[in-house]
């Protein structure tokens, strides 16, 4: 399927859109498009449509090249390189199965559905891929309103656990009715500890023979430190030595850097052995000042090993972003990347168990 380098592109009538059919191109029509880049909006995995009067379902695959790059202080940027204006927004896959995986060229042959008998019928229902047995489980601690954001629960809900995480928020299992999910006042007291280590015991027993890891976004990333720093021994004994965080809150917006020291004390106090990784919005209202270049500072200073993702746009509550068009990205890429970090970190804590 070949389709024009900018989705925003795919919004307007443009003669090159055409997909290859039996060695010729056949073109298809603005409706046609807006579809296929409504499906990718959606995070669908393949869409329906009519071309030369046959029905056809069509394989998506939004393309994500990463480079990965380590320097001394440990930190890890993962950025993602904009596609040549030749490069095809998308690619297609043969449908020849749920479960086809292998990455289809630029340009590629669509299979070919059956048509139906007439007009009138409704059209087949969408395949969607099984998800495969999951490898690890998170232990998500939302921000200090108590509820983790949408956008994430969706991730989560979502590719996520396509990708094998499945995950257990706090802000599912409260720890008794109308009461406070965080006490605010001391990220690390006895209240919000017990929180989380109930959580965790839950996902333990609900997934007995798999690795669990700690993470967070905002104020939970501050309570999930200092859960995993003073109560490690209370924790399943499968719990990974490591934290994967969202939007650590290093500095509250409009106040001059520095200004609560217990913010930076609580990556500070990670002992060594302890795996992290800050997934962490370039336009984070949190970063301070001086942006991320304050948290990439700490991160040098850390006794754990500890790296810096930044995503690009991204602001506080991820996967929200802000002048993505001016960056090149879309929303659904920025999604992809942000889920792809937090899988790969998954995978290495899950390795690394308790070590």
């Amino acid at each position: 399927l070949l389709l024009p380098a900018r989705p925003e592109a795919l919004m307007a009538a443009q003669p090159e859109w055409s997909v290859m059919l039996g060695g010729q191109y056949e073109p298809y029509d603005a409706p046609t498009a807006s579809a296929i880049e409504e499906a990718f909006q959606r995070g669908d995995e393949e869409v329906q449509a009519t071309i030369d009067g046959k029905l056809y379902v069509i394989v998506l695959k939004p393309p994500m090249k990463q480079q990965l790059s380590s320097d001394p202080t440990r930190q890890r940027a993962i950025q993602r390189q904009p596609a040549p204006a030749n490069e095809a927004a998308a690619s297609a896959t043969a449908v020849a199965s749920p479960s086809t995986e292998a990455p289809a060229p630029a340009s590629a042959a669509v299979a070919e559905a059956p048509a139906p008998a007439a007009s009138t019928e409704a059209p087949a229902p969408k395949r969607q891929r099984e998800s495969p047995p999951p490898f690890a489980v998170l232990i998500f601690a939302p921000g200090a309103g108590g509820q983790t954001a949408k956008a994430m629960r969706a991730l989560q809900d979502s590719a996520l656990e396509r990708e094998g995480v499945a995950v257990f928020r706090c802000d599912d299992h409260p720890p008794g009715p109308n009461e406070a999910r965080w006490i605010k006042s001391s990220a690390g007291c006895a209240k919000n500890v017990a929180h989380v280590l109930a959580v965790a015991r839950r996902a333990a027993a609900a997934h007995p023979t798999l690795p669990l890891l700690l993470g967070g976004a905002s104020f939970g990333n501050r309570v999930v430190c200092e859960v995993l720093r003073s109560h490690r021994a209370e924790l399943p004994s499968r719990a990974c030595n490591a934290l994967l965080l969202c939007g650590f809150p290093l500095n509250p917006p409009d106040k001059a850097e520095g200004a609560d020291q217990k913010r930076p004390a609580h990556l500070l106090a990670l002992p060594a052995g302890v795996r992290v990784r800050l997934l962490q919005g370039g336009k984070d209202e949190f970063n301070g000042p001086r942006g991320i270049l304050a948290l990439n500072e700490l991160v040098a200073q850390m006794a754990a090993t500890a790296e810096v993702v930044e995503v690009p746009g991204g602001q506080h509550t991820l996967p929200a972003a802000k002048g993505l068009k001016q960056l090149n990205w879309t929303q659904a890429q920025l999604n992809t990347f942000v889920v792809d970090a937090m899988v790969e970190f998954a995978r290495l804590a899950a390795a690394a168990g308790g070590a």
